[in-house]
């Protein structure tokens, strides 16, 4: 039976509609004689986003020389919203919410600008995974686990110390493992992270991209300590294990992807 595949990576055709960011930061050093409504003029951006970006609170206070930092910017165009933006830039969400002043039910009109923290030279570009919403049917919620009980290999590295671990069959292919409720979980493969949140019935969610390219996916987890876009490696701490809302044990949902398709977690690569 062929295994349920995640929509989780866009792919090249998407590449082609992302709107270009500039990979190099921009920087304006302030020269005799201009100001900061003048500079904003230039480069056509809000002043209020250069004094966010530079955490300044005075514009009139601006030296000769001073480096100010230059957003970039994105029109809204019929169907965006902002986490399909944040999707398209490889932007966290939260940051464009704060960065615009927003609040997270905001509704974009179209023509409007947003400004965009721009992406340092050298930082991946990785694309972002579906919303957990688009891979688990949110209503009506029916558990879309069905479990098979396997013998634990004790040479394998998981997240957390395991007690017992079954596989996930139905709609979601991966591996449940009961430990104890706030262990830490720790990544097994190095990578970026790409996204994180919570989903009912799952906890809260961490997606991690390594370096070949493979999803691993940490649920049940009670608090996050990571955002996305950061990196970290074979062992850190992303955060601490919750209980399941359905069983009411910890149970760490821990599923692995190569290019959509579902990976056996224990066969995944690990390690740096």
């Amino acid at each position: 039976m062929k295994k349920f595949a995640l929509p989780i990576l866009l792919y090249c055709s998407l590449l082609l509609i992302i709107p270009q960011v500039n990979a190099e930061e921009r920087i304006h050093v302030l020269q005799k004689g201009e100001t900061l409504y003048g500079i904003c003029r230039q480069y056509n951006v809000p002043s209020d986003a250069v004094l966010s970006w530079n955490d300044l609170t005075d514009p009139d206070k601006l030296q000769i020389g001073q480096k100010i930092r230059i957003p970039d910017l994105y029109t809204v165009v019929k169907g965006d919203t902002l986490y399909g933006i944040s999707r398209k830039l490889v932007v966290p969400v939260e940051t464009l919410i704060s960065a615009n002043k927003l609040s997270k039910n905001a509704t974009l009109k179209v023509g409007s600008t947003l400004y965009i923290p721009t992406v340092s030279a050298g930082s991946p570009r990785l694309p972002s995974p579906a919303p957990v919403s688009d891979i688990i049917p949110q209503k009506p919620f029916e558990d879309p686990r069905s479990y098979e009980t396997k013998k634990i290999d004790s040479r394998i590295i998981w997240p957390v110390s395991v007690k017992d671990i079954s596989y996930l069959t139905g709609k979601i292919y991966g591996v449940s493992i009961t430990s104890d409720k706030g262990e830490k979980v720790k990544i097994i493969a190095s990578g970026t992270v790409l996204s994180t949140g919570p989903y009912r019935g799952f906890g809260q969610v961490v997606f991690l991209q390594s370096k070949s390219g493979f999803i691993y996916v940490y649920g049940g987890l009670d608090s996050v300590l990571v955002h996305p876009g950061e990196a970290f490696s074979f062992g850190d701490e992303i955060g601490t294990l919750g209980s399941d809302s359905l069983s009411g044990k910890p149970q760490l949902y821990f599923m692995v992807y190569n290019k959509d398709i579902p990976v056996d977690p224990a066969k995944a690569p690990r390690g740096y």
